[in-house]
């Protein structure tokens, strides 16, 4: 009985595996699904950015101020998360430093870091 449920086993993975194979060999280069191929990617390095933020009276964060932007990353979408809220806006690189507003109401005492995030135009 062991042998004949190994045996089983056996059989559909092996099926499993010829249909998955079947499958993709169907998926062609120019079609819209998926396909193989490959693009340089790039880094405009921002390991190296630092941030300040600026608050207000009542002790709200009213703007992040980024600096040490590379010149690498002109045009790119720069977001800047406040870790320990989520809360998070977005800008394009126009130079070395930028500055982000638009983050609602949140308590300064609540900010914990920050998380940056840039992606391509």
């Amino acid at each position: 009985m062991r042998t004949l449920v190994k045996t089983l086993a056996l059989g559909i993975v092996v099926t499993d595996l010829i249909v998955g194979v079947g499958a993709a060999a169907t998926l062609g280069v120019g079609t819209s699904g998926l396909s193989a191929g490959n693009a340089p990617v790039t880094s405009c390095g921002i390991s190296s950015l630092t941030a300040s933020r600026s608050v207000d009276n009542a002790g709200n964060v009213t703007q992040v101020t980024v600096s040490g932007i590379p010149d690498a990353c002109a045009g790119e979408t720069l977001a800047v998360t406040l870790m320990g809220t989520n809360v998070s806006a977005a800008t394009t690189v126009t130079g070395s430093t930028a500055t982000l507003s638009g983050f609602g109401t949140v308590s300064a005492a609540n900010v914990n870091g920050y998380a940056f995030a840039v992606e391509g135009a």
